[in-house]
């Protein structure tokens, strides 16, 4: 089954569409896949962001900058 697409309309510079049609040509392939591929990188790139944060924002098994160098310093008298 085909995925559906919904056509939109962007405006470019000439230097922009110049270079984006000779990319196109270059690696056998139209200026609409160059361009949904570069959308999906920037919408991927966000949910990668989106789910770091999220992991970040996890404190569960972490510890303060305090608590570690606490743990370091202990651990070195302890050799």
């Amino acid at each position: 089954m085909a995925t559906k697409l919904k056509r939109t309309t962007i405006f470019l510079t000439e230097e922009q569409h110049e270079g984006l049609r000779r990319l196109a040509f270059a690696q056998r392939t139209s200026m609409a896949r160059l361009l949904r591929d570069a959308a999906l990188e920037i919408l991927e790139d966000v949910e990668d962001v989106r789910e770091g944060l999220k992991a970040l924002a996890e404190e569960e098994g972490t510890v303060t900058w305090a608590e570690y160098q606490k743990n370091r310093q202990s651990r070195r008298h302890e050799v």
